[in-house]
């Protein structure tokens, strides 16, 4: 676990006073804080403010640090928590997950699939998940835009790791049934 191992040595560094370290932890995650704060903030403005807060938190929290998990999750907590504050001390409603995400659902790849179809899929999609709730779309976000762990996503949203089973579970079906709408008219006879 390179990555992981990268992480420790400079959270120790910047421990030990080599501060400058801490650039490096910003530059590797500053698109995941971003992204994360975009897909639960509605204006970039508000993504940006909440992604500096989030790595001042992390510079002035790196003591308590426990290792207990991975860094990157300890980070998402932080980022998290700090989205969820500003969701509820504003009242912001939560934006839709971003079009990357939506793109690599609905990629098209020579399976000759009617590029309208594809659009109307992605409307489709838009819609459902503009639906769901703030929380909800955070899990969306930590289990397919960040690939997330089931574990990982409990840790940093403090549900039971159950609890994310049956919420993703949930969301998949709410999503499933947005997208494919049934006709409550028709009775099936066995």
């Amino acid at each position: 676990m390179k990555i992981e191992l990268e992480d420790i040595l400079w959270v120790d560094e910047v421990l030990q006073g080599k501060t400058e370290s801490f650039s490096h932890i910003v530059d590797k995650y500053k698109d995941k804080v971003f992204s994360l704060a975009m897909g639960m903030l509605k204006q970039k403005e508000d993504a940006e403010e909440a992604s500096q807060d989030v790595f001042i938190k992390i510079f002035k929290a790196l003591s308590k640090f426990q290792r207990k998990a991975k860094f990157s999750t300890w980070m998402y907590r932080i980022a998290y928590n700090e989205c969820i504050s500003r969701l509820r001390k504003n009242k912001v409603p939560m934006v839709s997950v971003e079009n990357t995400f939506v793109q690599s659902l609905l990629s098209v790849e020579d399976n000759g699939e009617d590029w309208q179809e594809v659009e109307e899929r992605s409307k489709l999609l838009h819609k459902a998940l503009n639906k769901l709730l703030e929380a909800d779309r955070a899990l969306v976000h930590f289990f397919y835009f960040e690939s997330l762990s089931v574990d990982d996503i409990a840790r940093i949203t403090e549900f039971s790791v159950s609890n994310v089973k049956i919420k993703l579970f949930r969301i998949r079906k709410k999503l499933h049934k947005e997208m494919v709408p049934t006709n409550n008219n028709v009775l099936i006879n066995e």
